[in-house]
C-alpha cells in the first residue's frame, strides 16, 4: 500500500481473513477519513445557513466578496468623484426649479431599476440555484446507485470472492475519480484511494483522460467474471447469472449517467450573451445612481451609493457562486468530500456485515 498501515483499535482484522478487501478498508480508514476531511475543509468547516442569523450575519468567507471587489470599488470611486464635484463646485445650481426635474428622473429609474434590472438579477439567480440544486441531486442519486450496486454484488457473488473483492475495490474508488473529475484535478490525490486502490492503480486510472470510465471498466470486467456463463451452465442458473448482471449493469449504467449529467453542470455556464447583457446594464445603473441621489442626500449619496451597490452586486456574486458547484476551494461549492466519505462508509458497513453474516452461518 502507499503508507504504513494503520492497526484499527476496535476492530479485530483477523476475523475477516475471507474478506481482504473489508480488511484493507478498515485499516486505513482513519487515514482515508483525514485526507478527504483535508480536502474537503473549506466545505466542511463552514457554517451552514441553518445555524442561524449570528454564522449567517457576520461570515466573511461565504459572501464571494472576490466576485464583487473590483466592481464594487470601481462604482464607490464614481460616488465619491461626483459628490466631491457636486458639493463643493455645482451645489447651487442644485437648488430651486431645477430639482424637480432630479424629481421626475428618480421616479424614472426607480420604475426600470425595480422593474427590467430586478428581474434579469433574479432570473439569473434562480438558473444558478437550479444548476446547484441538479448537481446535488445527481450526487444523491449516485451515492444511492452505488449502495444498490454493492449490495447486489456482495448477495451473488459469494462463489467468486476474488472477483467479488475487486469489483468492490473499483466501485469504491469511482466516487473518488467522478470526484477528481469534476474538480478538474489532474494529479489523483492517492491518500484518498487508501485501502481500496494501490498506487499503480491509481496512476492507472490517472493516466486516462476520463478516469470514471476506465473504473467503471474495471467493475464491469469483474462483474463478467462473477456471473460469467459457459456451455456447462444449467439453462436455469444461466438465466438467473445474466438477470443478475443485467441489474447490476443497469445501475452502473445510471451511476455513469449521473457522473455526465454534472459534467454538462459544470462545463455548460448560463451564456455569454445574457451575463453580459446583466453585468452592462446592471454597472450602468449603478453607475448612475449618485446623479439621482446625489441632488436630494448630498455628502450621504456616498455610503447609500456604496450600500446599494453592494447588495447589487452581491447578487450577482450569489449567482457566479453556486453557478459552479464543483470548485474546491470555495466554500459554497457542494461538499463532494463528504458525499464520498458517506458513500465509502456505507459500502464499508454493507460488506462487514456480509462478512459477519458469513461468519457467523460458518461457526454454525
Amino acid at each position: 500500500m502507499m503508507t504504513a498501515p494503520l492497526q484499527g483499535e476496535d476492530v479485530d482484522l483477523e476475523r475477516y481473513k475471507d474478506f481482504p478487501f473489508l480488511q484493507s478498508m478498515l485499516r486505513f480508514e482513519s487515514l482515508r477519513n483525514a485526507a478527504l476531511d483535508e480536502e474537503g475543509k473549506y466545505q466542511m468547516n463552514a457554517p451552514l445557513s441553518s445555524d442561524g442569523w449570528g454564522p449567517s450575519l457576520f461570515i466573511i468567507q461565504a459572501r464571494a466578496l472576490d466576485w464583487i471587489m473590483k466592481p464594487w470599488c470601481a462604482v464607490v470611486l464614481h460616488a465619491v468623484i461626483y459628490t466631491t464635484i457636486q458639493e463643493l463646485f455645482f451645489q447651487d445650481l442644485l437648488d430651486g426649479e431645477e430639482a424637480r426635474d432630479y424629481d421626475s428622473w428618480e421616479l424614472f429609474f426607480g420604475i426600470m431599476l425595480n422593474s427590467t434590472l430586478s428581474f434579469l438579477l433574479v432570473f439569473r439567480l434562480n438558473r444558478a440555484a437550479g444548476r446547484y440544486w441538479l448537481a446535488r441531486e445527481l450526487w444523491g442519486n449516485f451515492v444511492a446507485r452505488g449502495r444498490t450496486v454493492t449490495a447486489g454484488i456482495l448477495v451473488h457473488s459469494n462463489h467468486a470472492p476474488h472477483h467479488r473483492d475487486e469489483a468492490l475495490r473499483w466501485t469504491s474508488a469511482l466516487c473518488l475519480c467522478v470526484m477528481a473529475l469534476l474538480r478538474g484535478t489532474k494529479v489523483l490525490p492517492e491518500p484518498l484511494f487508501l485501502g481500496i486502490l494501490i498506487k499503480d492503480e491509481v496512476q492507472a486510472a490517472q493516466r486516462n483522460t476520463h478516469p470514471p470510465l476506465f473504473v467503471a471498466a474495471q467493475i464491469r470486467y469483474h462483474l463478467h467474471e462473477i456471473f460469467k456463463i459457459d456451455a456447462d451452465t444449467p439453462v436455469g442458473i444461466a438465466n438467473a447469472l445474466s438477470q443478475q448482471m443485467d441489474s447490476l449493469e443497469i445501475q452502473l449504467n445510471t451511476m455513469l449517467d449521473c457522473c455526465g449529467g454534472m459534467e454538462r453542470i459544470r462545463s455548460t455556464p448560463l451564456p455569454m450573451v445574457y451575463v453580459s447583457h446583466l453585468r452592462t446594464f446592471l454597472m450602468l445603473a449603478l453607475l448612475l445612481f449618485p446623479y439621482v441621489w446625489g441632488p436630494a442626500w448630498g455628502w450621504g449619496t456616498i455610503p447609500v451609493v456604496a450600500t446599494a451597490a453592494f447588495s447589487l452586486l452581491g447578487i450577482d456574486a450569489a449567482a457566479s457562486e453556486v453557478e459552479a458547484p464543483f470548485q474546491q476551494r470555495r466554500v459554497n461549492a457542494l461538499n463532494m468530500d463528504e458525499y464520498c466519505k458517506g458513500l465509502l462508509s456505507n459500502i464499508q458497513q454493507q460488506i462487514q456485515h456480509h462478512a459477519d453474516r458469513f461468519i457467523a452461518k460458518k461457526v454454525r
